[in-house]
């Protein structure tokens, strides 16, 4: 499977940094659905850096 290219990991890190802080500071206008897309989103982040930091021997 091919990887994510790392510029495109930093801005999907960037933007789930931005959909928590958003999401946490508007939780009493649009409810914490924002700030749980935001984590979600983070983890999906997370889960490509791996690829992106990992060896190519394989």
């Amino acid at each position: 499977m091919r990887r994510l290219p790392p510029w495109l990991v930093v801005c999907l890190a960037v933007l789930s940094v931005l959909m928590i802080w958003v999401g946490w500071d508007e939780r009493h206008h649009a409810g914490y659905l924002p700030f749980a897309m935001g984590i979600l989103w983070a983890v999906f982040t997370l889960a490509a850096a791996k690829g992106v930091l990992a060896d190519e021997k394989h």
